[in-house]
């Protein structure tokens, strides 16, 4: 009989699913993640809180990323790169940059990761993070394409001055967002002289 002699199913039949299935779980975790760093801190958020936000058993978060801290820097860390911003003409950097920190969003309206990064420095991992994914993720970068004497400390002067617009924005909560084209104007002359190597 056809029926009865049946041969084992290939892998193809019972791993597949499986496969996508875990890639799907992990994916989840991973955007649930990001969610809950955006909103909270490091310190602030445990892995129940985001394995409850994935929907599934929080034993899975440390079976594939191995720790709370080997989730965030997946889920955080790594994302971060601005390197697309140096796109276009360099005389308009400045203001380029300014306006896209300027225009961040409430924490609480999306994941950012620049912002998730930021609202976990008090812990030293993330903290460590965060110098790394900005030396990697923007001022190497952008040192390596400004021209004159001086260009790794312009750059870190550039990294500095945005992440002081950007603690001020969305973790103090200052300056309206209506008021973004004037503070556009006030900053980007100095971001731009510290790209341009002037003064």
């Amino acid at each position: 009989m056809h029926g009865r002699g049946h041969k084992t199913r290939p892998p193809a039949a019972g791993c597949g699913p499986r496969g996508r299935n875990a890639a799907a779980t992990r994916q989840s975790i991973l955007d649930a993640a990001r969610v809950s760093f955006t909103c909270d801190s490091y310190e602030q958020v445990g892995v129940r809180e985001i394995a409850g936000r994935a929907g599934v058993d929080p034993a899975l978060v440390n079976r594939y990323f191995g720790s709370k801290e080997g989730l965030f820097a997946e889920a955080v860390a790594s994302k971060f790169d601005l390197r697309a911003l140096f796109a276009g003409d360099r005389a308009t950097l400045g203001e380029r940059l300014a306006r896209y920190v300027l225009q961040k969003k409430s924490p609480h309206d999306g994941y950012d990761p620049l912002v998730a990064l930021l609202r976990s420095t008090s812990c030293e991992a993330p903290a460590r993070m965060l110098r790394e994914a900005l030396q990697e993720g923007f001022v190497k970068p952008l040192a390596a394409l400004l021209e004159g004497p001086d260009a790794l400390q312009r750059a870190e002067l550039v990294g500095s001055t945005l992440l002081g617009l950007l603690v001020h924005r969305t973790v103090i909560g200052g300056a309206s967002p209506d008021n973004n084209d004037r503070v556009v104007a006030l900053v980007s002359p100095t971001l731009q002289a510290f790209i341009d190597g002037q003064g």
